[in-house]
């Protein structure tokens, strides 16, 4: 996603409030009252704040029906407050992709080493049936499981990342009591 910073969004983000408002919007969704008390401010001076912050597109302002208006992040304020949060799913998916070229490039590759094996082996017999001492074993390494593991574990944690993503969302969206 990307974020464009014109004029409005950097007078909006010049204000050290502002953005403390912009970070407890980041935890959940607020009413005006929520945000004066916890930063201390008059509800009129918190109102001017958001305006600010809306006229940005930073937040958005929710009417639901009831007198009650609540306050969350707009996209835009989520990619500012936490520019990294898509560089780790980019992160994430380039390394799903590159798991999975090498599964590809191994089980080749001991598909490739496995018929040349054989005939060493092939040969090899040959040889011992001649001297008739048998080959001392060799150890077993597999590489296609080692990837395959390596994969589940990938997967484990790329969904672990949805499913905080989800608690997330889902907090945006629950009722709010005040504290």
């Amino acid at each position: 996603m990307e974020i464009r910073l014109d004029k409005e969004t950097f007078k909006a983000l010049a204000s050290t409030t502002r953005i403390d408002v912009l970070k407890l919007l980041a935890q959940r969704r607020h009413m005006q009252s929520e945000l004066a008390a916890s930063l201390g401010f008059s509800v009129p001076t918190v109102k001017e704040h958001l305006s600010a912050l809306e006229k940005a597109g930073l937040i958005e302002r929710h009417e639901e029906g009831r007198k009650w208006k609540y306050y969350s992040l707009t996209k835009k304020g989520k990619g500012v407050l936490n520019p990294e949060e898509m560089k780790i799913w980019i992160v994430l998916g380039m390394l799903v992709f590159s798991v999975v070229g090498g599964l590809f490039t191994a089980v080749q590759t001991v598909f490739t080493a496995g018929t040349a094996k054989m005939a060493m082996q092939a040969e090899a017999m040959e040889m011992e049936a001649v001297r008739a001492v048998p080959p001392p074993p060799e150890p077993q390494f597999s590489l296609p499981i080692f990837f395959t593991v390596l994969t589940i574990v990938l997967v484990m944690v790329l969904i672990y990342f949805l499913v905080r993503s989800a608690q997330y969302k889902k907090q945006l969206g629950k009722s709010l009591t005040k504290k």
